[in-house]
């Protein structure tokens, strides 16, 4: 061989090697940085779960703290007593109209006159919840007659329409049935909707229609409206209970809101036993 080739080819060779050699470290060191990608994300993502764990139990933690507050407030509720009545002033009688609404015996003793709106919830709730209550214990016994009159709220646009189709339903003999079906409807309430109960209450629609649009049933509305201002009626549903001479209402209480059933029969039941 050629003297003079030989450092040239010793020359190729060691390229070679230094060449294979460096592509070997590149790779290596590739890999290796994949490989510490991998465990970093392997890692964040441990912590990340961790993390989330460590909420979760303390999210755990906060809703049974909440369960318990729940709870306890219940527990309070139900310790409290229901609220007293409020006296009336001894000269206060309230007149006992016949012409309004009534339900229970000429002879009862006791008289309960409620000042509702058909669009109020807490009448709804009081319809569904109390009267059902005071109705089988004290009306059908004969000892309470109970007596509706209307109080439409100036911010529930068809409180008053439906006093009126309530009213209307009374010329017909079906007061009670008409409150009933405006309680079940009180998100639907409109003149439609009224001549549909109507309908479903099998009322004579063309009568229906006209004692609507009679502007004396509003007057009598607002008469209602009246007279509750005078007794410083300010909300619904709010109710005078008192013992019935002739044809009023004397010696009366006042309760205001939705209240439950205990509070009812713990009035009548003192006003009962009052000599």
């Amino acid at each position: 061989m050629n003297s003079t080739k030989l450092p040239l080819l010793l020359i190729i060779v060691l390229t070679l090697v230094v060449t294979l050699t460096a592509c070997s470290k590149t790779n290596t060191s590739l890999a290796q940085q994949q490989k510490q990608a991998q465990q970093q994300q392997s890692q964040e993502a441990n912590a990340a779960i961790l993390a989330m764990r460590d909420d979760l139990k303390q999210l755990k933690r906060e809703v049974a703290a909440i369960r318990q507050a729940v709870t306890d407030i219940h527990k309070i509720a139900m310790d409290t007593p229901e609220p007293v009545a409020k006296p009336l002033p001894a000269q206060l009688a309230l007149d006992l109209d016949g012409n309004d609404p009534l339900l229970g015996s000429e002879d009862a003793t006791i008289a309960i006159v409620e000042f509702s709106d058909f669009q109020c919830p807490y009448c709804k709730r009081f319809a569904d919840q109390t009267f059902p209550a005071i109705k089988k214990n004290y009306i059908k016994t004969g000892k309470v007659r109970y007596i509706a009159r209307d109080f439409p709220l100036d911010f529930h646009p068809q409180a008053q329409g439906a006093a009126v189709a309530a009213n209307c339903a009374l010329a017909q003999g079906a007061y009670w049935q008409m409150r009933d079906s405006l309680f079940s409807n009180i998100r639907e309430l409109s003149p439609q909707r009224y001549q549909e109960l109507a309908g479903e209450l099998k009322l004579d629609l063309e009568q229906f229609k006209l004692c609507s649009s009679d502007k004396r049933h509003i007057e009598e509305v607002s008469e209602d409206q009246g007279l509750a201002a005078s007794l410083g009626i300010s909300g619904t549903p709010s109710f005078f209970i008192g013992r019935i001479e002739g044809d009023k209402l004397v010696n009366g209480r006042l309760i205001v809101g939705a209240q439950g059933y205990q509070t009812f029969s713990t009035v009548i039941d003192s006003i009962m036993a009052a000599p």
